[in-house]
């Protein structure tokens, strides 16, 4: 997630659900090289081409007429390429045919797309404030920005870069708080200072307090504080935290008379309080006071499908002129790699490849630094299980799914075909299998 202007902050799903199991259908997120994006569901039987009788029309003369298919088979959907002039690829490699896990990666002609339950209520795309956001990171989003214009406080949890910052500026403009929105790096206060920072200071009240400050509570006054990182706070300085909270005023240092205040509070950590709390590092009571709505953002991994027009708007926002148009294949290597930083290494690699690729109509995967392009085509995205199948695990899971062999053959992550091979070869009968289960 990204607000385009500020873009130095902002996998796939492991609980998988198939069609057989009553959860929403399946479908892919695609961009195409215009910068074009839509969400298509995936039917018994759809045909990806740019004839205009396919089922998923993906305009470009790199794209057969009648590219691909992707059939149902029991619980899980197949890709089948149909002799296509440019082949069909799905996590980097090409395939003639190959089973789909929420997560992967298929590249047809010069289109992306990403397999993905079908978004709820429809695919958001860009919200009003000029967040771009996918189902996943939407779906996170929503209870907190439905809670944005009442006075409970949120707890925001998520690794580096997943955008906790630009979340809590999205709460504050839907709060109706007309003061101002003030974000805070609590781990960047030294300690001896911290209580001075947040609850200001009259001047002469410490050695260097040449003039009075009036502290971040009361700058945010009428408006939000974001406490980045709340759990650098030292422990004393939570417990004074606390009753800033309950009392609804400051007390500036060398002051004797405590200020009111009206202040939304809302607190960001990269592991959750709970844990913190749990290990005596964060007050209870004071967690127990923040702890109105908790809302985990989901890393960049577990949100491929936005990593296209994220991209395109970091690189819009990371220099003059007219950003460069985007290979499909430097697409694909962006969306198979893990982003271990996220959002803020997304868009710093946007600022680099403007800097280093200046003037370039076309950026390609041969642009990307080494690290991009670690991930061997074809490997297996965290998260999803390998995709090829020893005897041993084809047998348990013929087993753990009561001899029902295309239930197994999802579980793996193998094709229908393959299943049956396995089955030969280890003469395996999945009626003893579901005897044996029971």
């Amino acid at each position: 997630m990204t607000a385009p202007p500020r873009p130095d902050d902002t996998g796939p799903a492991s609980n998988v659900t198939h069609p057989g199991d009553g959860g929403p259908g399946w479908g892919a997120h695609w961009a195409g090289p215009g910068g074009e994006s839509f969400f298509a569901s995936f039917t018994e039987l759809t045909t990806l081409g740019r004839d205009e009788s396919a089922g998923v029309a993906l305009r470009g003369e790199d794209v057969s007429r009648q590219h691909a298919v992707v059939r149902r088979e029991g619980p899980i959907y197949v890709l089948a390429d149909q002799g296509s002039r440019n082949g069909t690829f799905v996590n980097g490699a090409q395939v003639s045919e190959a089973p789909l896990r929420p997560g992967d990666v298929l590249r047809v002609g010069s289109w992306l797309g990403v397999v993905a339950q079908a978004p709820r209520g429809g695919d958001p795309g860009r919200f009003p404030e000029g967040v771009i956001v996918g189902p996943a990171l939407a779906g996170a989003l929503a209870p907190a920005l439905a809670a944005a214009a009442h006075d409970l406080p949120i707890v925001l949890e998520g690794e580096t870069g997943t955008g906790k910052e630009v979340a809590a500026g999205l709460i504050h403009a839907r709060s109706g708080r007309a003061g101002r929105f003030v974000a805070v790096n609590c781990a960047a206060i030294p300690e001896s200072l911290a209580e001075a920072e947040l609850f200001g200071f009259k001047k002469g009240s410490f050695t260097g307090a040449d003039q009075s400050r009036s502290g971040h509570f009361r700058e945010a006054d009428g408006g939000t504080l974001l406490l980045d990182e709340v759990i650098d706070l030292p422990l004393g300085v939570q417990s004074k935290l606390l009753r800033v909270l309950e009392q609804r005023e400051v007390l500036p240092l060398g002051e004797s008379r405590p200020v009111k205040i009206d202040v939304r509070v809302v607190v960001a950590a990269q592991e959750p309080l709970r844990r913190a709390v749990a290990d005596r590092r964060f007050r209870g009571d004071l967690y127990a006071r923040l702890n109105g709505l908790t809302v985990s953002l989901p890393p960049l991994r577990e949100r491929r499908e936005e990593i296209p027009p994220l991209f395109r708007a970091l690189l819009a926002a990371a220099g003059p002129g007219k950003p460069p148009a985007l290979s499909p294949r430097l697409l694909e290597r962006l969306c198979l790699y893990d982003w271990p930083f996220n959002v803020r290494e997304l868009a710093l690699l946007a600022r680099r490849l403007r800097v280093l690729a200046p003037g370039e109509a076309l950026l390609s995967s041969a642009h990307l630094p080494p690290e991009y392009a670690e991930r061997a085509p074809g490997a297996a995205l965290p998260g999803a299980g390998p995709r090829s199948a020893s005897l041993a695990a084809f047998t348990e899971a013929l087993r753990s799914c009561e001899g029902n062999v295309s239930l197994a053959a999802a579980r793996l992550g193998i094709s229908r075909g393959k299943a049956y091979r396995l089955m030969k070869e280890g003469n395996l009968d999945p009626e003893e299998a579901r005897k044996a289960e029971r």
